[in-house]
């Protein structure tokens, strides 16, 4: 279980370090700087929202995920106070979050200024900390969807936002417990994902996956159907729809999240994230190629905080 708690946190970091690489970069231009899809962690494309970070850096997302871990690990369960208290600590490091969503950040700047908080937009960031919750709470799904929308609730208020979190944190607890062979179970695991959703739109982004893999469509055909943008069901749908087509091979749902731009680019660094986390959770962290571990700036580190969150959770 431990090398899942790994794989979960790694293969999110390096599916957010090589997708940051691409995002919003179009096909034509992805082939025309790199001379052929992105395999590896490399230096940003100029164009990128990312440019001003290294290769092997992470970005504002998955710090994100890095916050809330953290503050799970500090205080062994979910204390609103201190990821309060860490959100505004970020948010006044301007540096480090140069083009997160900026209703995250108004969010934040409400929280600090002691404002209510309006409902938000619907950018898959402010779903992203139902991943660690749903570590933390791996064995219950209902704890992890509750814990998840209390702390998606301090930033967002937009339903879409709240349902995409809840698919996240139950599909990450599902796959830490190996409860579905995914390759021949994955309608049984998308209707279950479907009973922790309350808006009718995001059970039509869950019936739109199965479908496509009913069919198998191929990731050209998916990001038509669903769409590939920071939508939050758009980002998380693609996330799932790429790790269930691929479940047992980790380094192919990264490569095919990574190249996931289309023909007018995409938010590929939050969708290789999620889907490099749902494969992490899977296959566990042997099945990340070394090549990507070794290049990750602070692999180490995350490692760690992975290991923390395990003993946490276990104790």
């Amino acid at each position: 279980m431990k090398n899942k708690f790994r794989g979960t946190l790694v293969g999110a970091a390096i599916g957010d370090s090589m997708g940051m690489c691409v995002e919003e970069i179009p096909f034509d231009e992805v082939i025309l700087h790199y001379g052929d899809k992105i395999t590896n962690i490399c230096e940003p494309h100029p164009d990128s929202p990312a440019s001003h970070l290294h290769a092997g850096e992470t970005s504002s997302e998955f710090e994100i995920i890095k916050i809330i871990t953290e503050s799970l690990i500090s205080k062994k369960g979910i204390d609103i106070k201190d990821i309060i208290r860490r959100y505004i600590e970020w948010e006044e490091k301007e540096e480090i979050h140069n083009y997160v969503d900026p209703y995250f950040l108004l969010a934040v700047d409400a929280l600090k200024k002691g404002k209510e908080l309006e409902r938000g937009g619907n950018s898959i960031e402010g779903a992203l900390p139902g991943i660690p919750i749903g570590m933390f709470h791996y064995t219950n799904p209902i704890l992890a969807v509750e814990g998840t929308k209390a702390v998606v609730m301090l930033t967002h208020r937009n339903e879409i936002v709240i349902d995409s979190a809840s698919v996240l944190s139950v599909a990450v607890g599902e796959l830490l417990q190996g409860r579905f062979y995914i390759e021949d179970e994955y309608p049984y695991f998308i209707e279950l994902l479907k009973t922790f959703v309350q808006n009718e739109e995001s059970k039509k982004y869950l019936n739109k996956v199965k479908n496509l893999v009913d069919r198998k469509a191929t990731v050209e055909e998916a990001i038509e159907n669903l769409g590939n943008g920071s939508y939050a069901l758009e980002a998380l749908s693609l996330s799932l729809f790429i790790f269930i087509i691929n479940s047992s091979d980790t380094e192919k749902v990264i490569i095919d999240s990574v190249n996931s731009y289309g023909n007018y680019g995409g938010d590929t660094d939050s969708i290789a994230l999620i889907a490099g986390a749902l494969a992490g959770a899977y296959n566990s962290e042997e099945s990340i190629p070394s090549r990507w571990k070794v290049s990750l700036k602070k692999y180490p580190e995350i490692v760690k905080l992975a290991e923390k969150l395990y003993h946490v959770v276990k104790h």
